[in-house]
């Protein structure tokens, strides 16, 4: 009987070159979002697909193993093999990755943002890669969010009203809020929805997938027309340097190949085309509200304002946080996105387009004995 099992052991190690091995992805965004139905298990089935079944992996969402915050910890521990990471939850952390979060790209072009932002993570930031490192972590697969704008409880039209609001944000909005006059609250996505509904915040910065995704539509209904510009990376697959090392070089690069496929996907099909279709979805059936700004040159002015003092902020807080020369990486980031612009202009909603143009431009290009 030993014998039979064994032989059947290794039959089945022969017709797959390895056992297969089955890796934990803990998600802290709703089950429901489009990383979770979507986009992952594409990634998913893309490693399973070129390691022959050999790296398979289970995603377990809506938060069952950790929250945003804790989830750099549960993955550093073992608790979950990789996650979803928003450096900006933990700058202390990841300050580089943070500070390139904390960069407001104006305007309203994730595909450009997520480029840019996957090229100077993965090829042009060593800082950034050293602080994962030094977390026992790999990152890859960054993504851009939609255009923030300013989700409220009652309408928000002029700058001056932003004087003592009490507003939720992160990142870029948070330091536009708070040079505005406003008062800032620093809350994880899911706590948002009981201070909106509590009136604990009268407003958050957002974009519109999340009236639906976290109930923020239910009871925030009016959406200032003014976009607070859009910010990357979220990096969609960190993994545990452990299980990374584990794997064999060609293991590595099957992930290496589909990280571009997780992050065309999510930022075009989720925050491009599914956050208008959500909020013309939430106007049409949730009674929220695009609300025009009274005088649109004075939020302008503001945003200006504050995109020529971001740089200068986004230097102190690196520095602060012990970053060495955080001035090479901005420089690139800009190069990146002047680059990634143009690159948007070709690329314009086509997710294939994207993924090849991100391999050939920055996956295909990773030294594997950097990360």
């Amino acid at each position: 009987m030993n014998r039979m099992l064994a032989t059947a052991a290794s039959i089945a190690v022969g017709a797959t070159g390895a056992m297969a091995e089955t890796y934990t992805y803990g998600s802290w965004v709703p089950a429901s979002d489009y990383i979770n139905s979507d986009a992952l298990p594409e990634v998913f089935r893309r490693v399973d697909e070129e390691t022959n079944g050999e790296v398979q992996w289970e995603l377990i969402a809506g938060g069952q193993l950790a929250g945003g915050v804790e989830t750099f910890a549960a993955i550093q521990d073992g608790l979950m093999d990789a996650g979803v990471a928003a450096a900006n939850y933990v700058p202390n952390l990841l300050p580089s990755i943070a500070t390139l979060y904390g960069l407001a790209v104006p305007g309203d072009d994730p595909v450009a943002a997520a480029g840019a932002a996957n090229e100077v993570m993965m090829l042009h930031c060593p800082s950034c890669l050293e602080e994962t490192r030094n977390l026992n972590q790999v990152p890859m697969g960054g993504y851009a969010s939609a255009p923030y704008m300013l989700i409220c409880r009652d309408p928000i039209t002029r700058v001056d009203q932003l004087q003592g609001l009490r507003v939720r944000a992160s990142g870029a909005p948070l330091n536009i809020m708070e040079m505005a006059g406003a008062s800032t609250v620093s809350v994880s996505l899911a706590d948002t929805v009981s201070l909106l509904q509590r009136g604990g915040v009268d407003c958050t910065t957002g974009i519109g997938d999340w009236l639906k995704t976290f109930g923020y539509g239910d009871f925030a209904k009016n959406v200032t027309d003014f976009s607070l510009g859009v910010s990357s990376p979220i990096v969609g697959l960190m993994i545990n340097r452990d299980v990374w090392n584990g794997f064999t070089e060609e293991q590595k690069m099957a992930h290496l190949r589909a990280a571009p496929w997780l992050s065309a996907m999510h930022t075009i099909n989720n925050f491009v085309i599914g956050t208008n279709e959500t909020l013309e979805d939430q106007i049409a059936n949730n009674g929220v509200k695009m609300v025009a700004p009274e005088n649109p040159e004075e939020w302008q002015a503001m945003m200006d304002r504050y995109l020529e003092e971001q740089r200068t902020t986004a230097i102190e807080m690196a520095s602060n946080f012990g970053v060495e020369d955080p001035e090479a990486f901005l420089d690139a980031y800009d190069e990146a996105l002047i680059k990634w612009g143009k690159l948007s202009e070709e690329i314009g909603t086509d997710v294939d387009k994207f993924a090849e143009t991100l391999w050939e431009e920055v996956y295909s290009k990773v030294d594997l004995s950097t990360l």
